[in-house]
Parts: structure tokens; sequence; C-alpha cells
């Protein structure tokens, strides 16, 4: 797709929808430090789920502020996928060059423009047709110089039948340093694939967060969206959007957050069903204490015969400084479409608290077993290896909360 410069430029002035406007000009543009691959970042990668320990027998892919600083795909899967820097696959292949920002609107907001007018990094990759790996494909992103913004532009492709799992970690060198994050992801899931992609975030007091998404399923495409995001964040607004169009679709896209200090967090996900007996699930646990604050928007639309939507947002307040908010919103264009939702805010049961300290729990052990309960991932159906690292990096987080 090609962009109108004049445009950008115009919408560098343009705030989101929603959450907190940041003024770009607060933050630097280009890194300032040549970083190694050293203990250190391979220490931030592991606590995101991405172990770059193994990155020489994974397919795996690091950047660091805006350069590439590792790229690899195990020699038995160089059949299987393509995996490149996003500048590389844009000169390489012109259909790419065409899909480049055909699912997100780079004039959509400031971030977008800014986005679109700075050099590309980030990757590219496509799952080949018919190909099915059984090993994860991982990509980490680590903000590393204090104060700059690290722009990266992903594309996904999941050729037809093809079926594979992506864990994204992004993260930064130190908790108390400022920064910004606009991640752009394009996402195409082709008839029949299966795509299981799962982002975990862990950030600072002081860092700003803006992912931009779009996702298109076709005819009989299952993809599964799943976010974790773990402690503080400056301010973090992201609403994926994914339309599904090829009918038999389905889709569910899964947040696990535990929000606390004074961060600001706007969270969203919105699926358009087109396609006859397309299915949308959005679920959202969410674990708020301290200041923080946590708005969580779930929207289904449907135009489609037989399709099917629900929304799930659950709230647990630790803290009465803390706020959620919850707002869930269907429209139906048929009168066999199927939509529902419901939410729940609320705090630690006294009763649980009194069943687990009656078998010999203090309170505080009660207390965090029953967070970790409540950010249980069991149910976003995970290979075991992935849950498994999940709860590794939650039972850190949640640790003598």
């Amino acid at each position: 797709m090609q962009v109108d410069e004049e445009r950008l430029r115009e919408a560098l002035s343009k705030p989101a929808e929603h959450g907190d406007d940041l003024n770009l000009e607060e933050f630097e543009h280009e890194s300032v430090e040549k970083v190694e691959v050293d203990e250190d970042v391979r220490k931030r990668g592991l606590e995101v789920g991405v172990d770059l320990n193994k990155a020489s027998s994974l397919t795996t892919f690091l950047q660091v502020d805006h350069e590439i600083a590792y790229k690899t795909v195990q020699k038995q899967f160089r059949e299987d996928i393509e995996l490149m820097s996003i500048r590389e696959a844009l000169e390489r292949y012109s259909w790419v060059r065409e899909r480049f920002w055909s699912l997100v609107d780079p004039y959509a907001d400031k971030y977008t423009a800014y986005n679109a007018l700075k050099p590309a990094g980030g990757f590219f990759l496509r799952i080949l047709e018919g190909r099915r790996l059984h090993m994860p494909i991982q990509a980490c992103f680590l903000s590393y110089s204090p104060g700059i913004i690290q722009s990266v532009h992903n594309i996904i492709v999941a050729e037809p039948g093809s079926e594979a799992c992506i864990i994204t970690g992004c993260t930064m060198r130190k908790r108390d340093q400022k920064g910004l994050h606009i991640g752009v992801t394009e996402i195409l899931v082709k008839p029949g694939a299966k795509l299981n992609y799962t982002m975990i975030h862990k950030w600072g007091p002081s860092f700003h967060v803006r992912p931009r998404t779009g996702i298109v399923l076709e005819e009989g495409a299952v993809f599964s969206y799943n976010y974790v995001l773990l402690g503080s964040v400056g301010s973090f607004q992201s609403k994926p959007s994914a339309r599904l169009e090829g009918g038999g679709a389905t889709i569910s896209m899964s947040n696990i957050i535990y929000l606390d200090g004074s961060s600001r967090m706007d969270l969203g996900g919105d699926c358009s069903i087109s396609g006859g007996g397309d299915r949308a699930e959005l679920t959202s646990n969410a674990v708020v204490l301290d200041r923080a604050k946590l708005v969580l928007r779930g929207r289904i639309s449907c135009e489609a015969d037989n399709g099917r939507g629900h929304i799930s947002c659950r709230g647990l307040m630790l803290s009465d400084e803390a706020e959620i908010y919850a707002i869930p919103e269907l429209i139906s264009r048929k009168m066999n479409a199927s939509l529902t939702h419901e939410a729940a805010i609320g705090r630690i049961s006294e009763d649980q608290l009194m069943y687990l300290m009656a078998r010999g729990l203090s309170r505080e052990e009660a207390e965090s077993l029953i967070v970790r309960g409540f950010l249980d991932v069991s149910p976003l159906n995970l290979p075991s290896f992935l849950e498994e690292a999940i709860k590794k990096v939650i039972d850190l987080a949640v640790k003598g909360f």
C-alpha cells in the first residue's frame, strides 16, 4: 500500500481515540548505545517467556532498539517458514509491499503515522502452506536506550492448512527508564490455517506502549490471540481489530493482566463477523492493585448468518485506590446471530481466604494462591511448554504482592 507522506505528517498531531495522549517530542528518536546480547539481555528475554539461551536451537528473532541483534531458523524448518526483517521482505516481495499497511490504518493516529514515517523495523514471518511446526517461533523486542521511541512493524502470514505457535516478548533494559514502544502488527490467517500468537509484555512505571494490530481470518481459519501484561506501565493503549471473512472461522482473544503502581491501561478488542458460522470470543482476566487504572473494552459486530460471539470481563480489585472499567459492546444485524457478554468486578472473597487459611496457609499465602488462580492460563489452550513458561513469569510477577 502506498502512503501519503503529507497526510501522515498531518496525522502526527492526531491523538488516539482512547487512552492517554503523549507528546512524541518528549522522546528520543535514535539509539544512544551499541548493544551486545549479553547475560542481562538474555535475562530480560526470559522474563517475557523468550529463552535466548536456546536461540540457536529455536526459530528466534531479537530486535534491540532499532537493530536486529539475532535471527535464526532451525535447519529442519527452513523449508517450512520464512523469517526475515520487514525491510528484507519489502525489498524481496512486491506482494508484501502491496499488503504493507493494508490491515492497519497508517493515518489512524500519531502513533501509526510516526511508525509509517520512520524506516521499518520488525519482522516478516510466513508459515508455508500445509506446514505444521511442533516447535515455537519466538521473537523478542528489547528497548535498551533510555527515552527512545522503539517503532516496529511486523507482518505474519499463515498460509492455507499451516499450523504454528508464536511467542513474542517485549520488555526494557531497566525498570525505571522512560520510553515509548509503538508496535504495528498485521496478521493474515488463510483458509484452514491454525495460529497461536501469544505476547508477554513487562515494562516499567515510566514507559508507554501503543500496539496497533490488524487481523484477517479467511475460511475455516482458527486463531488464538493471547496477551499477557505483568507489573507497571506508564500508559498503555491498544484495541486490536479482527475481521472474520471466510465462513467457519474462529478467533479467541484472551487478556491476562496484572497491573500495579500508578499504571494507566486502556485495552480492547474489536471483532467483525462477516462470514457465515464465524465465531469470536473476547476474554479478559485482570488483577489491579495500588493506584492502577484499567479500562477493558470489547466489541463484537455480526453481519453474517449463524455468527456467534461472547465477551467476558473479570476484574479482581486489591486496592480501594485502583479502578477497573468494563465496557462490552455487541452489535447484531442478523436474526439468527447469537452474541452474549458477562462482566464481574470484585475483591478477594473472605470465604475463599478462610477456607485456605483453615488448611494451614497464612493469609498472605492464601491471597497469593487466589491471585495465581485468577491469572490461570490453562483456559487459553496453549501448548504445554508455553503454558509452563507463562506460569513461571506470572509466579515471578505476583510473588509477594
